[in-house]
């Protein structure tokens, strides 16, 4: 157990608090969420602000993808899991070509439209995070996945309130 504990630190708790601290700083240090300055506050914010269209609008476009996937801890998860499905399908269709020859030859409206319908099933596949990481952790202790995710963003997020609350 304690061994899983430690993988699931470094695939999942690591990642989850890389990007949490990476979004909650910049988000911090442009104003994004307001006066929050706790991770209970930031999760508070970052939740009332997905809620709200305008508020939305008015921050730059990674910030828009993780309060559109929820915000908090859950859209940060949700952001990581939209780039492991993207990241590895783009991988596979770089694979599937010889070189930029049989790419173009095959470029057309069907592929892109393809390339669009798919983008939408992986933002929903990203959205109901907790179904597709399901399907990808063999384990039978999950709820030690779901531990060190949040561990790992409680700290990142708690890193990143504390630096910018050292840097005002």
């Amino acid at each position: 157990m304690i061994q899983e504990f430690f993988i699931a630190f470094i695939q999942a708790g690591l990642p989850v608090g890389l990007v949490a601290y990476g979004l909650v700083w910049w988000a911090l240090r442009n104003d994004y969420l307001g006066e929050a300055r706790t991770t209970r506050e930031i999760e508070q914010e970052s939740r009332l602000r997905a809620k709200d269209k305008k508020a939305r609008k008015q921050v730059d476009p990674v910030h828009r993808k993780w309060l559109s996937l929820g915000g908090g801890f859950y859209g940060v998860v949700a952001v990581l899991t939209l780039l492991h499905i993207e990241l590895g399908e783009v991988r596979d269709f770089i694979a599937g070509f010889d070189g930029v020859g049989p790419f173009l030859d095959r470029l057309s409206v069907g592929m892109l439209v393809g390339l669009i319908i798919e983008t939408i099933r992986n933002t929903i596949a990203a959205l109901t995070w907790p179904v597709y990481w399901l399907g990808e952790i063999s384990s039978s202790r999950i709820w030690i996945w779901i531990i060190a995710a949040y561990a790992g963003y409680w700290a990142g997020s708690s890193l990143a309130s504390n630096y910018s609350r050292g840097r005002s």
